[in-house]
């Protein structure tokens, strides 16, 4: 995703850079399109480098979410895993965590100490 983040970040500073050379406004409403889907794309990952502390935790329950990946036989799945006394659902994860975890699996989570519901899976 971070491939698509950036592409779609260097259009939208190209519309916005076309915006005022061309004195058009329809490129800056382009421009705010684009910036808006780099921003989806790239906050997560942002995110994930604030997550400094790993715990483990337990998960409680892994189904799949509906979204597909490359095809009708990869679906992407959320899980609901308790860590640190909290339980979070984490979303679309990748179709081969269904075979690598079963409920009641201990994973590695990475977490932000200061906020701990910034967590994320730590596939690694």
């Amino acid at each position: 995703m971070k491939i698509y983040g950036l592409i779609a970040l260097f259009l939208g500073i190209t519309a916005i850079c076309m915006a005022i050379y061309q004195k058009n406004p329809s490129w800056v409403i382009g421009g705010l399109a684009s910036l808006y889907l780099a921003w989806t794309f790239l906050y997560p990952l942002y995110s994930q480098t604030k997550c400094d502390s790993a715990t483990s935790g337990r998960v409680l329950e892994i189904k799949a979410n509906g979204k597909l990946l490359g095809g009708p036989h990869q679906p992407l799945y959320d899980a609901e895993i308790a860590y640190l006394d909290i339980v979070k659902v984490f979303k679309d994860l990748p179709p081969n965590f269904i075979h690598d975890v079963s409920p009641g699996d201990v994973i590695p989570i990475k977490y932000n100490s200061k906020n701990p519901n910034t967590a994320f899976v730590d596939f690694e």
